[in-house]
């Protein structure tokens, strides 16, 4: 009698964890699900100069003009203007990001690109140069971080050209999300085929993006 009772609260034991695992399964399952980024809703899209003279003077046509403004609009989007489809299992509140892209749009031809960066570009597609959070109070301090980080100054600019190397053309993703004191942004790096110099044009261009909240 003893053995049996034993053996039925070792196989009630093993039932509620089977349960347990399972409910942590499902939570697992739904905390991904209310993750996945939305899809994107484009804002804006133009080309900007990298010409030095044009970014000294701060010409409208410049990158640091353009990008001022995209980003400037973009962040003041009205925040209805991506829907995320969130599942009924997801808290109905959603988080809204601006996903800001900076790429050259002429690039040197086949022959002429390093083989170090035809390797980091088939890297670095599939698996970005990640750089940490940072924040800043204005977007003012925001484009200005952008823009150094973007021409090697800093502590990130310095980091990100000694990981994207040679003549290698880096191509910006930046995930910016607003905070209660202002604004954190996080970068993605694709670092590839070095740029066709003769051009100077980027393009500049913003998305809304809004992923459902988990608790």
């Amino acid at each position: 009698m003893l053995n049996f009772l034993k053996i039925m609260s070792l196989a009630w034991a093993l039932v509620w964890t089977a349960a347990g695992a399972d409910d942590t399964d499902a939570m697992d399952a739904t905390f991904a699900e209310c993750q996945a980024p939305g899809a994107e809703v484009p804002l804006a899209s133009e080309l900007g100069s990298a010409g030095f003279m044009l970014n000294l003077a701060e010409h409208p046509d410049s990158i640091r003009a353009v990008a001022g403004r995209l980003l400037e609009d973009a962040l003041s989007a009205e925040t209805d203007a991506a829907t995320a489809a969130c599942k009924p299992s997801c808290p109905s509140v959603t988080v809204a990001e601006v996903v800001y892209r900076v790429a050259p749009t002429a690039f040197l031809i086949a022959a002429e690109q390093n083989d170090v960066c035809v390797r980091f570009e088939r890297e670095t597609a599939h698996d970005p140069l990640r750089f940490d959070a940072r924040e800043f109070r204005t977007v003012e301090e925001l484009n200005q971080w952008i823009m150094d980080f973007s021409q090697g100054r800093g502590e990130d600019g310095r980091a990100l050209y000694e990981r994207c190397s040679s003549n290698c053309s880096p191509r910006y993703t930046f995930l910016i999300a607003e905070q209660p004191d202002g604004y954190a942004v996080k970068a993605e790096v694709l670092c590839g085929l070095a740029r066709d110099k003769s051009n100077d044009r980027y393009r500049i261009s913003t998305a809304l993006r809004r992923t459902c909240a988990v608790n």
